[in-house]
């Protein structure tokens, strides 16, 4: 396979454009960009269009009062200017795009192009504003114009939210089908040979009796309407088939049945649409299929015996490149072809709108996955989609929200997180399907009980977190550092409910000096004096300090709350009994009733302990005939206030106050 990536945008720059007052984004070769609607995911694709996009015309690229930021007043009177930056990295391996863009390398280390456009006021002699122009240059001079001709080496194709798919496959200049033939270069000898066999087989058409037939019918007729019409000889021909119309009438075909386009599901088209665009983008490079008078001229060049290594030999007598190439070879191969290969390719990045659109959630998840793990092309998404967001890798994702009077950009392009941590939530987010990054705000929790107790008492607190649009993540553990760090990267409100918890010590239990584990919670005295406090507190403490989000290692639980983090006494269980009066306690015996799978000597034994405050041994009851999970849903169902610590109403509190403030 060869392994060399298509150029890619590294950095945006936006001032006040339309959404962007003042954006400033990094980003990676591929990209998903999230966010609700109306915050400027499709201004930020045409932010880039008015620079890269080969289809706009000047007055596309000419801009005016509406396109400026909404808090600028009279923008073009008072001489307002709109500025677009794109930053572009990966082109050095490709000489032509070295010589090309020789004016707009801003970088060696990493090699790094940038293009600005900028629309601003021209002024008389007297600095009045006498007209706006737009203007597009490579690097940091203004005199060196980026054009129509750099575009041709360099530029993006946006694939619209609301597509025709099937009329883009149908139609003849247009299809990606076509596009993609053409450019294999396929002989003129070989299309007219083809050509002349299909006219000549058409041929026999003409002869059958019913055509002959026909013919003489359709001649008297018009004989007799045509009157004094001395020239009405009628006759038939078949079609004459030129190479261009041979390559038009070439047609994708789906199935054993072999359905055209028009029978496919919207979703199926899309998926086909997709599939070919991504073929089409693909680095040309490298040849793929080489006539054998190119073959054997390619192999006079210095280094040419690499081609009798990676290309075999058709029994149409062309030379057909190997699918599996180590990635020394690959280097090598490209060199060879970017010096010996002279024909010209444009690089494009595809940007797609609303990808997943028709498509089920498993065919999004398969033709995504491809495309972001795999594919070589540069790529950028905009997408709603749950499903798409679940299986892009941590580092591709960018999250376009609502800060103050405009929108702001984030990239999870720089998160420092271990690899271990990376994978640990990307097998995350790909079990609950990315929900994550689609949250107003987020809630982080340690468990199962939390998951279906939180919202189940915003809910009774008036204050569903549904309306909120919150989130709540379950981690099942209390590495909460990692998911801090990338809500943080992506400017999403967050709040964590954790247990107090205890710490594990081990004590000799005999001469053979055998160890045994015991639980200790709270304060307590270890073995060289010092003191120590909650588990919980130590580790939400520990992440705050270790991110630099507080200078103090021991925050009081006042502070901690300040910075969103909530943590309990023992763990949510034993505190929600510890915090019960009769009526709650009578719920939980109730529950346990219902659920469990012993007799009454079983519920006699619950209710002893839940009496007597051995809530630990209550709760090893539940774990044992229950599960933790069954009955937190079927509490979270009957759950009555006096039931719930003040911590997790103080968690819920300040989630959604983050949220609202986040909005104003």
């Amino acid at each position: 396979m060869l392994t060399h990536k298509n150029p890619y945008i590294s950095r945006v720059q936006i001032k006040n454009f339309r959404n962007f007052l003042d954006a400033d984004v990094f980003l990676e070769q591929k990209q998903v960009i999230i966010g609700e609607n109306n915050v400027g995911k499709t201004n930020f694709l045409r932010a880039i269009q008015l620079i890269l996009d080969k289809e706009f015309s000047d007055s596309d690229r000419q801009l005016g009062e509406d396109d400026f930021h909404d808090s600028i007043e009279d923008a073009m009177e008072n001489g307002a200017e709109i500025e677009i930056s794109l930053e572009i990295r990966n082109y050095e391996h490709n000489s032509k795009l070295v010589a090309q863009f020789a004016d707009a390398v801003i970088s060696d280390d990493p090699p790094t192009l940038k293009i600005t456009y900028r629309f601003a006021p021209e002024r008389n002699e007297f600095g009045k504003i006498i007209n706006y122009q737009y203007q597009i240059f490579k690097g940091s001079m203004e005199d060196k114009k980026f054009t129509h001709e750099d575009r041709s080496f360099i530029n993006i194709y946006v694939i619209k939210a609301l597509r025709d798919v099937e009329r883009e496959l149908k139609s003849n200049r247009n299809s990606p089908l076509y596009k993609l033939v053409k450019q294999y270069e396929i002989s003129k000898e070989d299309l007219e040979k083809i050509a002349g066999d299909l006219k000549d087989a058409a041929e026999g058409l003409l002869e059958l009796d019913e055509i002959v037939h026909i013919k003489e019918a359709l001649t008297s007729h018009f004989a007799n309407l045509s009157g004094l019409q001395t020239d009405n000889e009628i006759t038939f021909r078949t079609f004459d088939m030129d190479t261009e119309k041979l390559l038009y009438s070439l047609q994708v075909y789906m199935g054993i049945e072999e359905r055209p386009v028009s029978e496919l599901s919207l979703g199926l088209a899309n998926l086909l649409y997709i599939s070919l665009m991504l073929l089409l983008l693909k680095d040309k490079t490298v040849i793929t299929v080489i006539k054998e008078e190119q073959f054997n001229e390619l192999l006079t060049n210095e280094g040419g015996e690499i081609l009798n290594k990676l290309y075999y030999r058709s029994e149409q007598d062309k030379y057909i490149l190997t699918d599996e190439i180590a990635k020394e070879d690959s280097d090598l191969l490209y060199a060879f072809m970017d010096e010996h290969n002279y024909r010209h390719q444009p690089f494009t990045i595809l940007a797609i709108e609303e990808p997943e659109a028709h498509l089920h959630p498993t065919l999004q998840r398969l033709i995504y996955r491809e495309v972001l793990h795999t594919s070589n092309t540069s790529v950028i998404f905009t997408s709603h989609s749950t499903h798409l967001a679940s299986i892009t890798p941590l580092e591709y994702i960018v999250h376009i929200r609502k800060v103050g009077l405009g929108s702001s950009i984030y990239s999870t392009k720089d998160i420092a997180i271990s690899s271990k941590e990376k994978k640990d939530i990307e097998r995350y987010i790909d079990a609950k399907k990315g929900e994550i990054y689609f949250g107003k705000g987020v809630i982080l929790v340690e468990g199962i009980t939390e998951e279906y107790f939180i919202p189940a008492v915003a809910g009774m607190l008036d204050k569903s977190l549904d309306n909120y649009g919150i989130i709540v993540c379950n981690i099942d553990s209390t590495n909460f550092k990692p998911y801090i760090q990338l809500l943080q990267a992506l400017n999403i409100p967050w709040t964590l409910c954790t247990d107090g918890d205890y710490y594990e010590l081990e004590d000799y239990i005999n001469k053979k000096k055998e160890k045994k584990q015991r639980r200790v919670y709270h304060i307590m005295e270890t073995n060289d004096g010092r003191s120590k406090g909650w588990a919980g507190n130590e580790n939400v403490n520990k992440i705050l300090f270790d991110l630099g989000l507080t200078e103090d290692k021991n925050l009081s639980d006042a502070d901690l709350n300040d910075n969103g983090c909530f943590v309990g006494y023992y763990t949510l269980e034993v505190d929600m009994m510890d915090n019960c009066e009769s009526a709650g306690l009578n719920l939980i015996k109730s529950i346990f009733d219902d659920m469990k799978s012993g007799g009454e000597i079983m519920q006699t034994n619950f209710e002893n302990r839940l009496d007597g405050g051995d809530y630990w041994g209550a709760l090893d009851r539940i774990e044992g005939e229950i599960s933790k999970g069954r009955f937190a849903q079927r509490l979270a169902s009957e759950l009555m206030m006096e039931i719930v610590p003040a911590y997790v109403e103080g968690c819920i509190n300040k989630i959604i106050d983050k949220v609202t403030e986040s909005y104003e």
